[in-house]
């Protein structure tokens, strides 16, 4: 590109380039990761810092539909006041990144700090800001961090201004690709009284009785908001009581119909639901049979060289080499998106429960009768003494590995460990 002459003008500030979805009415709890975001994020109220030391940054990783677009933005509304410019980027698509960054030098009339040269808009306009100018950009949705190399503002001292960058992403290597630190956490799921809180607000049914059941259900979706809102409006659309939704939802097949109902308080906020909010059908054939040996195990740790057998298990007798680099780029593209936990230091894989319990309900009766039977050769030293019926619990031999239960919720009930 052609060197041009850069005009340098003065910021029009405050510019709040939000783009989003109001402030949600219905958010509930996460307090302690607010005020954790606020020391990260927020700029001194003593001093603006040193050139090379002005840029914060923090990044908030997990699977779909833990919140973390929900508290940025939660974190954005509270404390707009404390920044000059406010700007929010869905960061999925790098042509999202383009435009909007386009919209933001439109906005301030410039930009804020100075952008890759590819990036400059027609103008080739340039901002200066001043030391003491605080901004804070959001990258939401930025599952694939990589792409954010030519859009992260650079501290070149002078006009940079002191910044602060929060990331969401579902890989948790967002937390340490760009600072020279790492940076941010993997967000776990709502606390009980959280979790009840938020249901209560969305499902407005003011029955004391029922309070136990209300806990109880709570107890079930496991503090995950997406799971929280989507039940809470299946039973408010269906008019269910507790115990009616209840009833339902401890039934296996029931509750997989549950999983795939498209209908939730928070829609236009957010797009997904249990069904597709995982992108089940996007993973590598390796990676999804790796995601459904651990539902069916359905424990919360599995030893890895249990889910090496297993899959080696369910693929001897075709023409498919199974390598030990098949599990490890498998496991990795599920540790990508959070699906799955690693304990390196014990070698064993962790899922949330509601994780395994949506990616067993995906699975036909067909594919969960093989792989139960093909899984069970490698559980039990010897074939069990009969095959299960789904009126009869398996009464099966001790496993070889303990701490893993076999998910029989095709059989109506879970076999004892």
């Amino acid at each position: 590109m052609e060197s041009t002459t850069e005009v340098w003008k003065t910021p029009h500030l405050p510019c709040y380039h939000l783009n989003s979805p109001p402030a949600n009415p219905d958010f509930r709890g996460r307090e302690d990761i607010l005020e954790r975001l606020a020391n990260e994020l927020l700029p001194s109220k003593n001093a603006a810092p040193a050139s090379g030391a002005g840029l914060r940054q923090f990044a908030l990783c997990g699977f779909g539909g833990i919140g973390k677009t929900e508290i940025a933005r939660e974190f954005s509304r509270r404390h707009k006041a404390c920044f000059d410019a406010v700007f929010w980027v869905v960061a999925d698509k790098t042509w999202k990144l383009d435009d909007r960054y386009q919209q933001i030098a439109k906005a301030v009339k410039g930009w804020l700090s100075n952008p890759p040269k590819q990036h400059l808009p027609e103008s080739n306009e340039l901002v200066q800001a001043g030391p003491e100018t605080t901004w804070l950009l959001i990258f939401d949705n930025a599952d694939d961090p990589t792409i954010l190399a030519d859009y992260w503002p650079q501290d070149t001292g002078s006009g940079f201004g002191s910044g602060s960058i929060l990331i969401t992403s579902r890989d948790p290597l967002a937390k340490s690709m760009y600072p020279r630190r790492p940076s941010g956490l993997d967000l776990g799921p709502l606390s009980q009284g959280d979790s009840l809180a938020l249901f209560h607000h969305l499902t407005t049914i003011p029955n004391e009785p029922e309070d136990m059941t209300a806990r109880r259900i709570c107890h079930l979706l496991g503090g995950i908001p997406l799971v929280i809102s989507q039940m809470a409006g299946i039973i408010s659309r269906q008019d269910l009581t507790l115990s009616e939704f209840l009833q339902l939802y401890t039934n296996p097949e029931e509750r997989g119909n549950l999983y795939k109902t498209k209908f939730d308080t928070n829609m236009v906020r957010y797009p997904h639901y249990l069904a597709t909010v995982w992108d089940f059908w996007t993973l590598k054939f390796d990676a999804r049979q790796l995601l459904e040996v651990i539902a069916l195990l359905d424990s919360d740790l599995i030893k890895e060289d249990l889910l090496m057998k297993a899959a080696e298990e369910l693929n001897r007798g075709t023409s498919y080499h199974y390598k030990t680099s098949t599990y490890i780029q498998a496991r990795s593209d599920l540790l990508q998106c959070s699906l799955i936990q690693r304990d390196k230091e014990k070698q064993q894989i962790s899922a949330h429960r509601i994780v395994r319990k949506v990616t067993f309900a995906t699975m036909d009766s067909a594919k969960k009768d093989l792989m139960l039977k093909t899984v069970g050769r490698v559980l039990w030293p010897l074939p069990p003494i009969f095959q299960p019926s789904k009126e009869q619990e398996p009464d099966l031999p001790k496993p070889k590995s303990s701490g893993c239960g076999l998910h029989a919720a095709i059989f109506g009930k879970k076999q004892k460990k």
